[in-house]
């Protein structure tokens, strides 16, 4: 019997995506179910995007195009970082990936060594607890707690570092959270990275869904962090195109060669005529993005204000992304025991938060990227549970 290789032993799966088929075995034997598992926008993309992508296609860009993600493509996005996120990169500072999740294994694989120590948000999105384990990394999770408003706690982190520490990830707006990282928060972390002369890996997906008057700020326009910062970005979230799996790295060029170097033999290149869409995604918005945005605003304000209404459950506003983070240990249930409760016995479906970590114990994920009819339908039968456990 052949074995898996030994950096395969404490990959687990996504747990996301054990509920995600939990619920479709459900609903293949037709059971309706209320799902707020996925954070995938249910949007259609917008129809300038796919009549752009049409026309490549039926032009011929159909082959096989530079690894590293086509000029055009680049100088758009270098252009955006620099008109939107105040980030002044050469259109060769960047690469094109297949998704972000392709940059986070790059930046992964071609820094962190064995036994090299990585600073990982908790609660944060699964991937980030397991792709060093590929690398054979340490991961060292750093605590971000309701009590306050999920900001690191910058002592909490320097007590962290060894000399091991390598790397620290920041993901904001975060996912499962929904919380944005604030000026204060990012120029603490900043000044211990440069203290500690540590990489820095920041996500930035959702930084286009922000609502109120919430501002995203990329650690890399920080002063002297540029040099040390690999941004992660692209289009999945805010232009509803999860499914083109098109994302991008922004990092200096000492960054990027060990990446693109690596990112050839995984992939080879991001698909050609999604790359040449990806350039009219960025110059030719036609409203749509901002449309989504304010809708996604509006159904978090409705499910916010509708969970704090009830004796069991709780939240805090988010700031960025399209997830509620709701506090549960009224419930006298862990995350999981409620989920399943939830799933069992009212068809709805959540995320339990200790997937997300350790710290995520006592809350549950609940994504309102999906439709208000079915946001009024979760809402209705956490009202019937609170109902249940009273």
């Amino acid at each position: 019997m052949f074995q898996q290789a030994e950096r395969l032993q404490y990959l687990e799966p996504s747990p996301t995506r054990i509920m995600f088929r939990k619920c479709w075995a459900l609903m293949s034997q037709g059971i309706k179910v209320t799902a707020l598992t996925l954070g995938q926008p249910d949007f259609d993309t917008p129809e300038y995007i796919k009549e752009a992508c049409k026309s490549y296609i039926d032009q011929g860009y159909t082959v096989y195009a530079e690894d590293t993600g086509i000029e055009p493509l680049k100088k758009a996005i270098a252009a955006k970082l620099k008109k939107e996120n105040d980030l002044d990169y050469d259109w060769e500072e960047i690469s094109v990936t297949t998704g972000v999740s392709q940059g986070m294994f790059a930046a992964f694989m071609a820094f962190l060594n064995p036994g090299d120590e990585v600073l990982v948000p908790d609660p944060v999105y699964v991937t980030y607890n397991q792709i060093p384990r590929i690398a054979q990394a340490v991961i060292k999770p750093y605590q971000l707690k309701e009590e306050n408003n999920f900001q690191p706690d910058i002592a909490q982190i320097e007590s962290l570092i060894t000399e091991k520490t390598k790397m620290i990830c920041l993901v904001s707006p975060s996912n499962p959270i929904g919380s944005v990282m604030n000026l204060e928060s990012l120029q603490g972390i900043a000044d211990l990275a440069k203290k500690h002369d540590l990489l820095v890996v920041s996500d930035e997906i959702y930084e286009r869904l922000v609502y109120g008057d919430t501002k995203c700020i990329s650690i890399a326009s920080l002063p002297g962090m540029k040099e040390r910062t690999i941004v992660f970005n692209g289009m999945s979230k805010s232009m509803a195109m999860t499914g083109w799996r098109l994302g991008y790295i922004a990092a200096p060029r000492e960054l990027q060669e060990p990446m693109n170097r690596l990112g050839f033999y995984m992939t080879a290149g991001s698909v050609s005529f999604v790359q040449y869409t990806g350039v009219n995604c960025l110059t030719d918005e036609d409203g749509s993005i901002e449309r989504m945005r304010q809708e996604f605003e509006k159904r978090r304000n409705y499910f916010v204000e509708e969970i704090n209404k009830m004796k069991h459950f709780s939240c805090r506003m988010p700031e960025g992304a399209f997830y509620v983070f709701m506090n549960i240990t009224k419930t006298g249930m862990g995350s999981q025991e409620f989920c399943d409760y939830a799933l069992d016995n009212h068809r709805l479906a959540m995320i339990p938060g200790n997937a997300f970590g350790e710290s995520g114990e006592g809350f549950v994920r609940l994504s309102y990227a999906t439709s208000m009819d079915v946001l009024q339908e979760a809402i209705a039968k956490l009202r019937a549970i609170d109902a249940e456990l009273a």
